[in-house]
C-alpha cells in the first residue's frame, strides 16, 4: 500500500494499541514527510513497519527493504537484502538501535540504501561536472 494514512488507522486499532501502536505512532509523526516524499510501500504488522520499492508479494520479498519496530524509548530499524546464489540463497542485514529521537537520521541513512525505481525523481546531476 502507499497510502500513509492507512499506515495510521492501522497502528491506531485498539489490537495494535495493546502492543506497540502508540509507538509507532509517535515514529511515524517523526517521519512522516520523508515517507509522503519517497516512493515506497508499506506493508504492516502488530509489532512492525515495512518499507519497500516493490508493491508486489513475490518480488517484495527478493528486494532490499526496511524494517521499523518502535518499543518505547528505542526504535530498532534494519536493512534486508537476499539473492539467489547458485544452490544457496544468502541475506544480508544491518540494524540501527537508537533513541526514539535519533530514529529519523537513522531511517534516512537505511532508506539510503534502497534502489531508486524509475518512477522516482533522482537528483538533477552536478553541473559542474
Amino acid at each position: 500500500m502507499r497510502d500513509l494514512e492507512v499506515v495510521y488507522d492501522f497502528y491506531c486499532q485498539p489490537e495494535c494499541a495493546r502492543h506497540c501502536g502508540p509507538d509507532m505512532i509517535r515514529f511515524l509523526d517523526t517521519v512522516a514527510d520523508i515517507l509522503r516524499t519517497k516512493l515506497l510501500y508499506f506493508g504492516t504488522s502488530h509489532m512492525r513497519l515495512f518499507l519497500s520499492r516493490i508493491s508486489t508479494y513475490p518480488e517484495f520479498m527478493d528486494s532490499p527493504s526496511v524494517g521499523v519496530y518502535a518499543d518505547g524509548r528505542y526504535v530498532n530499524l534494519w536493512y534486508t537484502e537476499s539473492w539467489q546464489d547458485g544452490d544457496s540463497f544468502r541475506t544480508r542485514e544491518d540494524s540501527i538501535r537508537c533513541p526514539a529521537e535519533r530514529s529519523r537520521a537513522a531511517l534516512l541513512e537505511l532508506l539510503a540504501r534502497l534502489k531508486p525505481t524509475g518512477a522516482e525523481p533522482r537528483p538533477a546531476p552536478d553541473a559542474g561536472r
